[in-house]
């Protein structure tokens, strides 16, 4: 009887190893490959941010900004996106803009606890 009771219990335990790691192994990689798709989505911002010629256009309308856009707090949306001028403060260079995006950026980076 002790045999057949420790057959059953190392089949059920077996069964639900099977079952369980590669559930746990695919939650894994989920969270392996949203944290990779994450790195890449701020390294582009900041590279488009970077790239992006300031004084002849409007950042707002890329690509980059409009991947970035929902991700970004309201007010900042509200602030880039007003029709107010834009003063920078001092001792951060002339280009205000772009340094808000840049923070913003750094903001998300750290919500999504890349950092």
């Amino acid at each position: 009887m002790e045999l057949v009771i420790s057959g059953i219990v190392g089949l059920v335990t077996g069964a639900a190893g099977s079952l369980i790691a590669p559930w746990a192994q695919w939650a894994v990689e989920k969270r392996r490959n949203r944290f990779s798709y994450q790195r890449e989505l701020v390294a582009s911002w900041r590279d488009a941010i970077e790239r992006f010629d300031w004084p002849a256009g409007s950042f707002g309308d890329t690509a980059a900004y409009s991947s970035l856009r929902p991700h970004m707090r309201p007010e900042t949306v509200q602030r880039l996106e007003s029709r107010t001028a834009f003063v920078p403060a001092d001792g951060r260079g002339e280009l205000g803009e772009k340094h808000v995006l840049l923070d913003e950026v750094a903001h998300i980076e750290k919500e999504w606890r890349l950092v």
